[in-house]
Parts: structure tokens; sequence; C-alpha cells
């Protein structure tokens, strides 16, 4: 419930001084003094206390419908197609080593993305070859300059994926998160692309460490099965996971994380970048195909494009949503009570004086 106008509640504070004030005067309390020792029993004095009693109810019911309450209502629900897409990215030491293949640089357009970009330039400028790098690390990290690293090939087609996403203006909710040692949250689920857009530019920040997949609990699987716990909405639930790490697996980590894919229905889907996930069958890539899943071995920025492109054709399930909400006055319901209360109050305090 809610008040139009609040303020009239205010007046309930004037009441205990009211009742204050006025029993100084003897206005209240009794009608006749004479009465009190007859009203020696329980049932006695409640009678005594119960006008007033009942016109202080009185006073605060018609205090609460001058402030309008008004009760909410849903006028109409929606059923869209949409996904819950979790997107977590490796950002250990390693995704600072070379990528194959030229890295396009960022789409652009006439989209609302394409308006905020010039502003997100000033705090993140491009490199002298038009990529988007983590400027705070200098004109390299690792073994490549910063625009040739796999997180950079990662990062163009997260932005890749998410724009084409809010173009096409099909209802998926998207989650960024990145990880190395432990998960770290860029922005939680949302269908406010504009925001994961923006998280995604700065995707590349704090690249260093190792790489855990949840050995040391909580791993990236663990906090993004808990969070579709949290915040999921679509029974269809997608975990990107992109990595270029080796990380071993123990069979009670393998048996915990299986445990949690299956019993929440995810698709889980790996992208290998590098050459260690490209051409060996480590324990995350032995993870998705034991639950199901599906890994992409990548080695060039085109094969990358296309994994997303592959992993959007999958179907999306149907949730209801409300459209809008409209409220409605129930101020008469308390003026009503309170007119009701007021004459129970006149009638008892008739009833003590005629006594």
């Amino acid at each position: 419930m809610a008040f139009l106008q609040p303020v009239w509640l205010l007046l309930i504070l004037v009441l205990p001084l009211l009742w204050w004030k006025l029993r100084n005067r003897h206005y209240v309390g009794h009608s006749n003094a004479q009465l009190l020792p007859r009203a020696g029993g329980i049932g006695s004095r409640i009678i005594v206390a119960m006008p007033a009693t009942l016109f202080s109810l009185a006073f605060v019911l018609t205090v609460i419908g001058l402030a309008r309450p008004q009760e909410s209502h849903i006028e109409g629900q929606e059923v869209i197609k949409s996904r819950d897409i979790m997107m977590t990215t490796d950002i250990s030491g390693s995704m600072g080593s070379p990528f194959s293949g030229q890295i396009p640089p960022p789409e652009k357009g006439s989209t609302e993305l394409d308006k905020e970009l010039p502003s997100i330039m000033k705090v993140r400028p491009p490199d002298k070859n038009g990529q988007f790098g983590n400027q705070n690390q200098g004109a390299s990290y690792g073994d490549a300059p910063v625009g040739q690293r796999r997180i950079d090939a990662a990062q163009a087609a997260i932005m890749r994926f998410i724009r084409h996403r809010f173009i096409a203006e099909q209802s998926d909710r998207i989650a960024i998160m990145s990880f190395d040692t432990e998960p770290h949250w860029s922005w939680p689920l949302t269908d406010d692309l504009k925001m994961i857009y923006r998280k995604g530019i700065f995707v590349d920040q704090g690249l260093g460490g190792g790489t855990n997949f949840g050995d040391m609990e909580p791993g990236p699987i663990d906090a993004a099965c808990q969070h579709f716990d949290e915040r999921g909405k679509a029974a269809t639930r997608v975990l990107i996971m992109i990595t270029d790490g080796e990380d071993r697996i123990s069979q009670s980590t393998f048996d915990r994380l299986q445990k949690k894919i299956n019993d929440r229905g995810i698709r889980f889907y790996v992208i290998g970048v590098g050459e260690t996930l490209a051409r060996r069958d480590v324990d995350i890539i032995r993870f998705a195909n034991a639950v199901g899943g599906q890994v992409f071995r990548v080695e060039n920025a085109a094969d990358l494009a296309a994994c997303f492109d592959t992993i959007d054709k999958m179907e999306r399930s149907e949730i209801k949503v409300q459209s809008t909400i409209g409220f409605h006055d129930v101020f008469h319901r308390y003026v009503l009570v309170a007119l009701v209360v007021f004459l129970l109050g006149a009638m008892a305090e008739a009833y003590i004086v005629t006594r």
C-alpha cells in the first residue's frame, strides 16, 4: 500500500499531545468522578476508557484516509521469450598472451550504444590501433601488446554479442563476471544491455593471477549457479566461459559442479582460446562434455565471433513479466470505518454519562 499524500500522517503525532492536554483539563479519562469508586472491576475500567480509545482510533483512521492510501495491482502481464545468459571471462595472466588473427575494432552505428561510446572512450581511450586496452597497464601486458591479446579478442566478441542482442531487442538478460583465482562481478543479470555494454568495455581490468575453476571455492561456476538461483527468471539458463586455462579439477570438485549444473538445467559453453585448449582435452573441456555442454576450440578472432553466433541460435523460454502497475484509492474504507468507530465512541460516552 502507498500513500498519495503521506504528509497527513504526521497528524498522528499530535494525538499523544492532545490526549495529555485534554486529560489535564479533565476532558478525557472518565465522565464523572463519582463513578470511580463503583468502577472497581476490570470490566468497569475498560468501559470508562472505551470512549477515549474509540475516539482516538477514529482520529487515526481519519488521518490515514486523508493521506489517500492506494493499493497497487497489475493491470496486465506480457509473455516474452527470454534467456538468462551469464558470460564469465578468464582474466588470468596468460590471457595477456598473443592471439592469432586480426582482432576487429568495435562496431559502430546509430544505436543508443553508439551515442554513449564517445563518453566511454574518454575514460578508456583506444590505442594507436583503435583497440580498447587497459591503459592503466601501459602499452603491453605479458607477451603481446594491448589490442593483440587473448583477452582483447574475448572482449571484442563479448561486445559484439551484447550489441547484436541490443539491436535485436529480444529481451535477453545478461550478466558479466570475470575470474582468476576467484570470481569478480562486473554486473548482475539485467535486461539493461546498455549497462552491460558499458561494463564490457572494462572486462580486461585486473589482468593477472592464476586460474581457478572451482577447487578453491567459490569458483566461477559456483558463483554463477548461486546467481541464477537468486536472480534467474528464464527457464533457459546459459553459462558461457571464455578461458585459455588448464587448471586441474579434482574429482570431488568435478562431481560438485556437475551436480550444480545438472540440477539447474544450465547450458554450459566453453570457448577455449589459445593453443592449450585448442589442441588438448584439459579438465574443463572434459567437464563441459560431462554436463552435456559444448566446447568451441578457437585460435583466431573470426572463429571466436562464430562461436557466439552459434550460441545465439539456441531457443528461448517463455517468461511472464508485468507490463503495467495501476493504483486505486482505498481511502473511503478508512473514512467509513472511522465514522463507525466515532459513533461507537459516542454511544459509549453516552452510556457512561447516563449510567
